[in-house]
């Protein structure tokens, strides 16, 4: 996993990213450990100072668990540019906007740049459930493309790819060349849906953990225990659909029209979350969410995690998983 250099794909060298929050941080890191410029773009000075601090405790991370050399740390560091000033956007050669979900701002953002970044530059998206392509009228929409990333991107594989209407096949083969270089595994959707395949599985599965929660059927605790040790296990070896492959189709069948199973309906609200939010409990970033952090940093809780993603990655990778 150790940085490479850069295969400069299609003439692409800078990399813009806008917004240095959860995910932007985290895919500055990747760009930058693979070799290319990287200037991180965020309005808050204290969010830069804090991805930087992250993108520090990630690659330390990485050193501990032998995935990267001591050198690379500070080869990495050197790629990463941070700024509060939309200019340095004036010689990207891709663009990687991850700020806000909000349609108002990130239409103003992509109008803003298109003005400002040259002819070349790839426009590509960040965002969880935005249709963002109606948001530029330009000759721009031939090289605008939505790139999904999961968190934490410097573990995760995926990255979700999504054309647009006028989105070039150009745009599409050189984002997936580009994703491909940096070790990840683009997955290309035949076209736009909010939420695109594992968010909108992950939104089903919600409605059915909180409703498990609201009326006391398990605690926290014990579903994660439940599916850790069941669905946890499996999925990564048949997946979700070709486990009905396993089960049976006939059987599949006769479990969907099982009229004994009644799902959530998409109208209830979910009563934990609710109060644990007014609460301030927000999870990690706060010491507490649906289980208690407090006796540890944010970093020391995101090492954790790392480590032991870092750990199943190499199990599944392992002879033995072949």
């Amino acid at each position: 996993m150790d940085a490479r250099s850069r295969g400069n794909a299609k003439g692409i060298e800078r990399v813009f990213v806008v917004g240095a929050g959860t995910m932007g941080h985290g895919i500055a890191m990747v760009f930058a450990m693979h070799g290319y410029e990287v200037d991180l773009m965020d309005i808050s000075s204290e969010a830069l100072e804090k991805a930087l601090q992250l993108i520090r405790n990630n690659l330390s991370t990485l050193k501990e668990e032998g995935l990267i050399r001591v050198r690379t740390i500070k080869e990495t560091l050197s790629r990463i540019h941070p700024t509060s000033d939309l200019q340095a956007g004036a010689e990207a050669d891709l663009v990687i906007e991850a700020i806000s979900e909000n349609p108002r701002a990130k239409r103003k953002l992509f109008q803003t740049l298109d003005s400002l970044c040259p002819r070349r530059t790839i426009f590509a998206s960040n965002t969880s459930y935005l249709n963002v392509f109606p948001y530029l009228k330009t000759e721009r929409t031939k090289r605008m493309i939505i790139t999904h990333w999961w968190a934490p991107p410097h573990l995760i594989p995926l990255v979700d790819v999504v054309g647009g209407p006028q989105t070039s096949p150009e745009t599409i083969r050189t984002v997936q060349e580009i994703l491909r270089s940096l070790g990840k595994e683009p997955v290309l959707m035949k076209k736009f849906i909010p939420g695109y395949i594992v968010n909108r599985l992950q939104r089903a599965m919600a409605r059915e953990i909180f409703y498990l929660l609201d009326e006391g059927f398990a605690s926290a605790e014990e579903i994660d225990r439940a599916v850790k040790n069941s669905i946890g296990l499996r999925i990564p070896v048949v997946g979700v659909v070709g486990r009905y492959d396993f089960t049976g189709l006939d059987l599949a069948l006769s479990f969907e029209e099982n009229p004994s199973i009644h799902l959530v309906s998409k109208d209830r609200k979910p009563r934990t979350l609710i109060r644990l939010v007014k609460e301030g409990r927000l999870g990690v970033k706060t010491g507490k969410g649906f289980y208690d952090y407090s006796d540890r940093s944010t970093a020391d809780v995101m090492r954790e995690r790392d480590r032991k993603l870092i750990a199943l990655m190499r199990f599944l990778k392992s002879p033995a998983m072949r």
